[in-house]
């Protein structure tokens, strides 16, 4: 036995406990208690977190219960392995070691998550002495087994508990008055659709929306509806579970309202539900349910996969302290896909799905003629990145980041724009997923009228929240508050009763929270005494519509609506662009479209063109020029291929063009060959 040897036994003792089990056991406990319980405590309290997945609290457990009995074999067979092939002496040393490293590593991360950030040095300090304490313990006492068993009965427990005591009172019972025939419901969430986008500055629906239009002649139009907050996370569950002032809810009732998916539960005692939505799944165990959407569709082993990914999202972000933590993506405003691009739905949400509620409706309707049908339609087509034409068609894959941490057409990584003509080629692609979901819901009208569904049927169409077009701040905040009410907070809400033939018009301010009592009313129900809904739409709110403003870390600010002007900030041109055929073509004169690149004109020397893929007859170019190729005081260039001019290419201005290399957009006819021109 060497001298190091020698001292380090001398020092802490001989090591009493050399079982591979027990050992093995000593390093899995630190690690359920400090990464897998609190993980699991997020995990367990949100079922749409479960939901988007398509996978069940229970199996969740029994996966959870495999792992960490693999992970423990796994550990029992390595030190088996160690105490096989070296000796005693340098068996304790190894199995110190990596005891004292794990540990030391893990508990410094809970004791800096603990305190004070300012105190942050003290976590590791700590940690240490912590390590020590427990690696001796765990030299000298065989009682790993014991610890393992007990910790991994705390890390399920919230599971189990979630499925018993459930996630908020918001799933209340309702109770309905009997009848023989209850109204239909259809309630469409068209995401990121702002007000001013879908109606003019008189409340009538846009020209371009024609099906929304054609509704509105049997429907009441509400002029000054409001969302409940600025992030879908927040604002849809608000929305099913008639909240109209979140920030009064508070952010522990809004954790538990945030999990839930509000009083569709409830109604599913009286219909049959048929919900699709890239994030909510509603389970029944009858063919008169037909939920759609989330990762249902994905094969058993993609689905746990990315299940998986998620779930290691949440621990190290919930479970590791900085800097740590910040290896693991964000969680803000998003339910599935941590580490993807995007926003809440990540890469694998669908924007043309009106034909799968379509197929649910049927499918219901076919199975009980004489039950009612409960739809929930959540459809993102409007929600950014935009990224479709007029036909619903793909110019650009919206999962793919245009600019590095970004997804947003024209914007830098931040989704800001540096220049009026960028902010025109966003509002286009914005106007043509209206368009598009426009031509959705005239699919689904359609579908309800072939059916006889239509005249008994309440339809609610409304927005979680709007989006604005901003060069300082989050799209989902704005620029301006005017601009945050206008355009973020200000969202669309038409609803036919059922029964309702000639239009209607409410100027008074409505909170989208008050949808839900207006849609317990037309199903002929009362809630229950425990459960409390902002009062329906046909009344006034006491305290008027409130507006809230979510900062990262769960900030809610309430922002009072005012009654104050809202100017429009939409252009002729950009709602229908004046040459269809060249439909981004922005800044030029349109006549030197299919001509000659004129005089005054010169070729870029060096510029290079990426050519986004799409499925649309548009095509996305990002051009890539030396700074000093083009007039600094021009924003706008011109794209030919062989010679003709066949649309323009606006580059970034200010901020944004610091170095050598300024990036420049475009979205012209697809074309074989690409050239770019700047003004002389």
């Amino acid at each position: 036995m060497t001298g190091d040897r020698k001292s380090f036994a001398a020092r802490i003792g001989a090591r009493r406990n050399t079982n591979p089990r027990d050992i093995a056991a000593w390093l899995i406990a630190p690690f359920i208690l400090v990464v897998l319980i609190p993980a699991n405590e997020k995990i367990s309290s949100n079922a749409v977190f479960f939901a988007a997945h398509s996978v069940t609290p229970i199996t969740w457990v029994v996966v959870l219960t495999i792992f960490l009995i693999s992970f423990w074999l796994l550990l029992i067979a390595l030190f088996a392995l160690i105490r096989r092939g070296v000796k005693p002496p340098t068996f304790d040393v190894i199995a110190s070691v990596m005891m004292f490293v794990s540990t030391w590593f893990l508990a410094g991360n809970l004791v800096s998550r603990l305190l004070n950030s300012s105190a942050s040095i003290l976590g590791p300090v700590i940690g240490l002495v912590i390590a020590a304490l427990l690696t001796q313990l765990s030299r000298r006492m065989m009682m790993g087994t014991v610890l393992v068993i007990f910790a991994a009965i705390a890390a399920v427990f919230p599971v189990v508990m979630s499925l018993t005591v459930g996630s908020d009172v918001s799933a209340a019972e309702l109770k309905f008055t009997a009848t023989e025939s209850r109204p239909n419901i259809v309630w469409v969430i068209s995401d990121e659709l702002q007000y001013p986008l879908a109606f003019d500055e008189q409340g009538e629906v846009r020209g371009e929306l024609p099906n929304l239009a054609k509704l509105q002649e049997t429907a009441t139009t509400y002029t000054h509806a409001y969302a409940a907050a600025n992030y879908t996370d927040y604002a849809v569950p608000s929305l099913l579970t008639g909240i109209s002032d979140v920030a009064a809810a508070g952010v522990d009732r809004m954790a538990k309202v945030r999990s839930g998916i509000g009083i569709v539960p409830s109604l599913a005692a009286e219909y049959s539900v048929v919900m699709q939505s890239p994030i909510y799944q509603f389970e029944c165990d009858t063919t008169a349910c037909a939920s759609t959407g989330s990762d249902q569709d994905l094969n058993i082993v993609i689905r746990y996969l990315n299940f998986a990914k998620d779930a290691a999202a949440v621990a190290g972000r919930s479970a590791l302290a900085p800097p740590f933590s910040t290896v693991f993506p964000s969680l803000d405003g998003k339910w599935r896909d941590f580490w993807s691009g995007g926003d809440e739905f990540g890469d694998n949400a669908e924007g043309n799905s009106v034909q799968k509620v379509i197929a649910g409706i049927d499918r219901t309707h076919a199975t009980d003629t004489s039950n009612p049908i409960f739809v929930l339609w959540h459809t993102i087509r409007t929600h950014a990145p935009w990224s479709v034409d007029r036909e619903g068609k793909e110019i650009y894959p919206a999962r793919l980041p245009v600019v590095e941490g970004a997804h947003m057409v024209g914007s830098d990584k931040d989704g800001l724009y540096s220049s009026p003509e960028l902010q025109s080629m966003e509002r286009r692609l914005y106007a043509n997923s209206a368009v598009d979901f426009d031509r959705q819901m005239g699919e689904l009208l359609e579908a309800l009228t072939a059916a006889g569904l239509f005249d008994n049927t309440m339809i609610i169409v409304t927005a979680d929240h709007g989006a604005g077009i901003t060069v300082a701040r989050d799209r989902r905040m704005g620029d301006t508050d005017q601009q945050r009410w206008t355009e973020v907070a200000h969202v669309p809400l038409l609803i036919k009763e059922p029964g309702q033939v000639t239009a209607k018009t409410v100027s008074r301010p409505r909170s989208t929270g008050q949808i839900a009592q207006s849609v317990v009313d037309t199903a002929l129900a009362v809630t229950a005494p425990e459960l409390t809904l902002s009062p329906g739409l046909g009344q006034d709110l006491p305290t008027g519509p409130v507006f809230t403003t979510i900062a990262y870390g769960g900030v809610l600010t309430p922002w009072v609506y005012s009654a104050g002007p809202e100017p429009s900030p939409w252009l002729a041109e950009d709602l229908t662009p004046p040459d269809p055929r060249h439909p981004f073509a922005i800044g030029v004169d349109l006549e030197l479209l299919g001509e000659q690149v004129p005089a005054g004109w010169t070729e870029v020397a060096g510029a290079t063109i990426d050519a986004l893929p799409g499925e649309s007859e548009q095509q996305l170019l990002v051009v890539d020029r030396p700074t000093n190729s083009c007039p600094a005081t021009s924003p706008v260039g011109l794209i030919s291929a062989r010679g003709m001019v066949i649309g323009s290419v606006l580059w970034e201005q200010g901020r944004q063009v610091s170095g050598p290399r300024t990036r420049g957009w475009a979205i012209v006819p697809r074309k074989n060959d690409y050239a770019v021109w700047c003004a002389n």
